[in-house]
């Protein structure tokens, strides 16, 4: 692999993305000294560190190993490059007389492998780290709910009851559902509806009657501040779902869920922030996270 090649590439994702080499290096939770080596081409980053560092440059295994972008209908002949290339390592590895260094080394060539055919796997499946967004409101009940399409039902355990069953009847505003598989699944979604007097106090009556878990404090909330709090379904790993009112017949409904204590989806991106709770943080060096991993 050409390290100097693949240290030219980390630099040039970085400044894309508008990040010091500093603020790199805390996304990371690495030093900045780090963030050099790589791009000077004197170190590489270390596999436990890969899936991270290409989440943060929005790149996939694929690209990091060639040290390039990747046109799609060129990922096949970038895979079997970089397979080569591992291949070689190995083998001009395994000649080394130190024998501690050489089974530290062929382990982390055959972690790099399985990250790399991972890596292909997900590619193939539709890209390494690709957000699927949904804003048709006809496909609400294939997203939502029980009658979800399968690869949308398990929500890790989460339960959607809060949201409406339907909303063929109702005055929708808005709707977004974001869907990620990368390595575990990952759902954002809210609906604002606007609702008649009568079905706006239905509503609320139905919303109150499945009540408020405790949330306080979970991955930094605090509470809501511009919104009352109807319904929460509070999860301390998993996040949340939860309504809320304007208290002029509008309700937002809203859905969380993750897991591994930090979001891959870009949530601050597709959700407008009124909507979050107070004080809500799941990116991936959030205090809350570094509570439970060391």
């Amino acid at each position: 692999m050409d390290q100097e090649k693949i240290g030219k590439f980390i630099a040039t994702c970085r400044k894309e993305k508008n990040f010091t080499q500093q603020e790199l290096a805390e996304k990371l939770g690495v030093s900045d000294r780090t963030i050099g080596n790589w791009e000077n081409g004197r170190n590489m980053p270390d596999y436990a560190i890969l899936k991270e560092l290409c989440n943060t440059l929005d790149i996939d295994v694929n690209e990091f190993l060639s040290g390039e972008k990747i046109a799609q209908n060129k990922i096949k002949t970038h895979t079997i490059e970089n397979l080569n290339l591992i291949l070689k390592e190995y083998y001009k590895m395994k000649k080394q007389r130190n024998m501690f260094k050489y089974i530290a080394i062929m382990i982390g060539i055959i972690a790099m492998a399985l990250v790399v055919v991972f890596g292909c796997i997900f590619i193939f499946m539709g890209g390494l780290n690709r957000e699927e967004v949904i804003t048709d409101k006809s496909k609400y009940q294939d997203v939502i709910g029980v009658k979800a399409h399968s690869k949308y039902q398990d929500k890790w355990g989460m339960s959607e009851e809060i949201f409406p069953q339907s909303i063929n009847e109702l005055n929708v505003k808005d709707f977004k559902m974001v869907y990620l598989d990368a390595w575990d699944k990952q759902f954002l979604a809210y609906l604002v509806v606007d609702y008649s007097q009568t079905a706006y106090e239905k509503e609320i009556e139905r919303l109150n009657q499945y009540g408020i878990e405790d949330y306080i404090g979970y991955y930094g909330v605090t509470g809501f501040v511009n919104y009352k709090l109807l319904a929460m379904e509070a999860d301390s790993y998993q996040g949340f779902v939860y309504a809320l009112t304007d208290g002029k017949k509008r309700v937002i409904y809203v859905e969380i869920i993750f897991c591994n204590y930090f979001m891959d989806i870009k949530y601050k991106e597709h959700i407008p922030p009124e909507y979050l709770p107070e004080g809500f943080d799941a990116t991936i060096n959030n205090s809350y996270r570094k509570m439970f991993i060391k």
